[in-house]
């Protein structure tokens, strides 16, 4: 029989396999040219994580957002670092009072000049940060202790956003509640099947799927 963490695990995988496939590849290739290496070889290592990570499917999505990347990352390519490329995926943690556990993040890019950026690719580029990026980078920076900034790309524009103290400390503040109430939650739930019995699901989501669908099913049957 399979084990309630394996059925979550089923439906985390579901609910993210395509999850900003573009954006995964776009910070690949980027990261080459923060290294030193040329354009092209930046779209070359873009294209192969895109390929690595969907297996090589031919699926109808893949295709469109495969056609993305390079517009992304030329659009990316535009902005100019600011300062040397320390590292990627730089896993950090923060602890909140009252939480048992270390709330978890991973920096896209982490430059010597004491700043870390998140990348951020999209089709829309918004007017200003997103709520919920803000709170990403406001962890990062409470983690970290260093400055840190939001780059937004599509296959047209970019923008950079510095996440100031005004707004990282509320959005800080935002995310220590959230942890603090899903904490009392989880105190008073035994399994992942009460967890979804108790909790809504918005299938209108775009991370929403019929393969999602009938994980969340099996686990409640």
């Amino acid at each position: 029989m399979r084990s309630a963490r394996l059925d979550r695990c089923e439906a985390t995988r579901c609910a993210t396999r395509w999850v900003d496939l573009p954006g995964h590849a776009v910070e690949t290739g980027l990261a080459h040219l923060f290294r030193g290496g040329s354009i092209g070889e930046a779209r070359f290592a873009a294209l192969d994580r895109f390929e690595e990570n969907t297996a090589g499917e031919a699926a109808e999505i893949e295709q469109t957002e495969r056609s993305l990347i390079i517009p992304m990352l030329d659009t990316a390519a535009t902005w100019e670092a600011p300062a040397k490329l320390a590292a990627t995926q730089l896993r950090v943690e923060h602890w909140f009072s009252g939480v048992p556990v270390p709330i978890i993040g991973f920096v896209d890019f982490a430059f010597t000049g004491g700043i870390d950026v998140e990348l951020k690719t999209t089709k829309a580029r918004p007017s200003k940060p997103r709520a919920d990026h803000v709170r990403q980078v406001a962890l990062y920076r409470a983690a970290r202790k260093r400055r840190g900034g939001i780059h937004y790309v599509t296959d047209k524009r970019a923008a950079f956003y510095e996440i100031e103290d005004g707004d990282a400390g509320p959005a800080l503040a935002d995310l220590a509640s959230a942890a603090r109430s899903l904490t009392y939650f989880l105190d008073r739930i035994r399994s992942a099947r009460d967890a979804l019995s108790c909790l809504p699901i918005d299938w209108d989501d775009w991370r929403a799927s019929a393969t999602l669908r009938a994980a969340v099913e099996n686990l409640l049957t």
